[in-house]
């Protein structure tokens, strides 16, 4: 699905996932894989789950559009 995709897609896709896995650690072993690396809400945590989520509401936003990068493809 993100082999044809543009760079931003794939930025987006790669989030996503990262988010995903880290939300599932947490909720089955309790390991915030995130925190465990750049420590508890610093700055550099807090701008990842920042752009997490912006790369859900991106993911959540391409369900109703297509990207224009991609259409060029």
């Amino acid at each position: 699905m993100l082999k044809q995709a543009c760079l931003f897609c794939k930025i987006v896709g790669a989030l996503a996932i990262i988010g995903a896995l880290n939300w599932g650690l947490v909720g089955l072993l309790n390991v915030n894989v995130v925190e465990r690396i750049f420590g508890e809400m610093t700055t550099v945590t807090r701008v990842i789950y920042g752009l997490v989520g912006l790369s859900g509401i991106a993911l959540l936003v391409s369900y109703f559009t297509v990207c224009p990068a991609c259409k060029k493809s």
